[in-house]
């Protein structure tokens, strides 16, 4: 398929630290893919700048097929960006501020309050329209942002969060949103949620310091890697000593303390039993072994566990 989104060899520098490190990949038209990985990996720079807010201090991004730094009118035009945390203008209500974007794209007047009214309907928060930002709680926020990066009907979408404020039904309501559009929009989203990436994208990538660690479906890369274990033996009392002598087997993967309990990976089943071994002489509380999915790709392709 053609691409809608495609990058480069992009790179970005912050404040000295590589946040993006020579990025190249293209992004299929009408496709929904989700961007996982640890704090500080590099998401929300790369939606900002395939956005065009940040500028990169080399390659290139395109949309289109047109550079977004040197066609930066046209770009935006057909962009929608959603920033993870709300930014009204706390002056104006809600149907202000949504009135005031869609003029900033030149939206004609009837136009323009007819989507308002159907998107306040369609994400329920059309009771509070007429509310000032501040007064709504963060969920009804996130709503109307999703309102707001919609409202000029632009066929990118580049959504920070999207979830990230909203109860477990309003969550489903807003995928439910997200997903009829799919085939129609390309959608572009950050998630620190597990169970959402693995359930909404047709494309997923895990970021690692600026980088790209792993890219394509989740059942291909679960393929691709591999048998991997999660085991976790929780102890009555873990101590330094044992922690570092089971941390130290060569077979462990990514090993880690959580209170008393000895978190981590492997590629075989036998490990555990190695494990076991050591800590013969230890009083066990429980022990699990955990379904393999997206979690164990993070831990295993990345430096640190998502937060």
């Amino acid at each position: 398929m053609e691409a809608s989104v495609s990058l480069k060899k992009v790179g970005k520098v912050l404040n000295g630290r590589s946040v993006l490190a020579g990025l190249s990949f293209g992004i299929e038209r009408g496709s929904i893919m989700a961007v996982v990985g640890p704090n500080d990996s590099g998401k929300s720079a790369l939606l900002k700048t395939i956005a065009g807010f940040s500028k990169p201090e080399y390659g290139s991004v395109f949309i289109d097929g047109k550079d977004v730094q040197l066609r930066r009118i046209e770009t935006a035009s057909v962009v929608g960006y959603m920033p993870q945390r709300a930014n009204f203008d706390s002056q104006l209500t809600i149907f202000e501020n949504l009135q005031f974007h869609g003029r900033l794209y030149l939206m004609a007047p009837q136009l323009l309050n007819s989507r308002i009214a159907s998107l306040s309907d369609r994400l329920g928060f059309r009771e509070f329209i007429h509310d000032f930002p501040h007064t709504l709680s963060s969920g009804y926020q996130q709503r109307a942002l999703l309102a707001r990066t919609f409202l000029p009907d632009p066929h990118v979408l580049l959504i920070e969060e999207p979830t990230a404020s909203l109860d477990l039904r309003a969550q489903y309501e807003v995928w439910d949103f997200l997903q009829e559009m799919r085939g129609s929009k390309t959608i572009i989203y950050t998630t620190q949620s597990i169970r959402e990436a693995e359930r909404v994208h047709d494309r997923l990538v895990i970021m690692d310091h600026g980088k790209v660690a792993l890219d394509g479906k989740l059942d291909r890369l679960l393929e691709n890697a591999g048998e991997l274990f999660h085991f976790q033996i929780h102890f009555k009392k873990l101590s330094k000593e044992l922690y570092d002598n089971m941390s130290k087997v060569t077979t462990v993967v990514s090993p880690s303390q959580v209170g008393e309990v000895f978190d981590f990976y492997a590629r075989e089943r036998e490990v555990f039993f190695d494990i076991m071994k050591l800590a013969i002489q230890e009083e066990l509380v429980d022990y699990a072994a955990d379904k393999v999915g997206l979690e164990t790709l993070i831990m295993t392709s990345t430096e640190e566990p998502i937060r």
